[in-house]
């Protein structure tokens, strides 16, 4: 079995922490270790050999946080088309294998539960099936697509609910978080995509025949890329094939979406403040505070994100941190460096 790991992706909604030249999966937020190599040691054992697709500015950042034992490939995007490409990418460079596919930064801490769901879905694909990982929910997260379920059959796939609608998915308890995450047999893929999305699977292909190869590197060249429909995996195939199973998984999972979710997964004193050797602060609360270099102080705070960097502050209310994206829009206008 191969685990694919998908790098793609800037971050953008733990921006300023997170830029283009070095997004969130890169950073080492537990224990000096980034998401990226969490994923790595997470499936080590569970695979003989990683995928990884990502863009050409990222290169050098996997390659310096993937431990020298581990047989690896990289294709590289020169720009992103979504999921259903790169999954499809992969899946021609490695037409008759079991692909676990996987995010890169995503958090998961009950590898005993992880590991057992993984076993699940390898027997549900070997019948030819694309599986996918539904994530029990444990509150109404607005910020996650939704599965809805009857036993490992899938019903419908749920676009990103308002909160009321969220509760009455909790409520029925047949509705799993859509966690991105996948399995399946690489010709299971190929095939339904050709049925569903046929341009995508074409040009993909012919896309991977062109790449320049340099030993275990396939390098996507911009024009042939450009020639793949941008489109995600639930859109090009998941909503449309009738193979489609899904395992509810307990597993303790988060994709770190938000500043609001990073702050439930750090380390935090009594007083529930991330703990920061750059933060000092008197009678303060529930604050998630995140500084690079300068010394932070509050007295009297409560529920607040602070993200301090060497270009930008970022303050706001816990609770608001999905407005980052909205954000970002008018800093775009104004600041576009900042983004990079």
């Amino acid at each position: 079995m191969i685990a694919v790991i998908m790098c793609g992706g800037s971050g953008t909604r733990l921006w300023p922490i997170s830029r283009k030249s070095s997004p969130k999966q890169f950073i080492p937020l537990f224990n000096n270790k980034s998401l990226f190599q969490l994923t790595i040691e997470r499936n080590k054992d569970l695979v003989d050999e990683f995928l990884i697709v990502v863009n050409d500015k990222q290169l050098t950042l996997c390659q310096k946080q993937i431990p020298a034992d581990i047989k690896v490939k990289f294709i590289i995007e020169p720009v992103g088309r979504n999921t259903a490409p790169a999954i499809c990418l992969a899946a021609h460079l490695a037409p008759n294998d079991d692909l676990l596919i996987l995010a890169s930064d995503h958090l998961i801490k009950n590898q005993e539960g992880y590991i057992q769901s993984v076993k699940q879905a390898k027997d549900l694909s070997q019948v030819s099936n694309l599986v996918t990982f539904g994530i029990k929910p444990v509150y109404p997260e607005t910020g996650y697509g939704y599965i809805e379920a009857d036993g490992f059959d899938v019903r419908s796939f749920k676009e990103k609910p308002n909160f009321e609608t969220a509760q009455e998915y909790i409520s029925q308890q047949n509705f799993f978080w859509n966690s991105g995450m996948f399995l399946f047999n690489a010709r299971t893929y190929l095939s339904e995509l050709e049925k569903y999305s046929p341009k995508t699977y074409s040009t993909a292909k012919d896309a991977l025949t062109k790449a320049h190869t340099d030993k275990n590197i396939y390098t996507i060249a911009l024009n042939d890329m450009m020639k793949i429909p941008a489109d995600s995996i639930d859109y090009a195939v998941m909503e449309k094939s009738k193979c489609v199973k899904v395992v509810p998984s307990d597993f303790d999972w988060s994709d770190l979406g938000s500043f609001d979710s990073l702050h439930q997964e750090l380390k935090k004193d009594d007083a529930e403040n991330t703990i920061d050797d750059n933060y000092i602060q008197i009678n303060s609360h529930n604050n998630l505070i995140l500084s690079q270099k300068r010394i932070i102080s509050t007295i009297n705070i409560n529920d607040l994100i602070i993200v301090d960097t060497k270009d930008a502050l970022l303050i706001m209310k816990k609770g608001e941190s999905q407005k980052v994206k909205t954000l970002l829009e008018k800093i775009k206008e104004k600041k576009p460096e900042l983004l990079d």
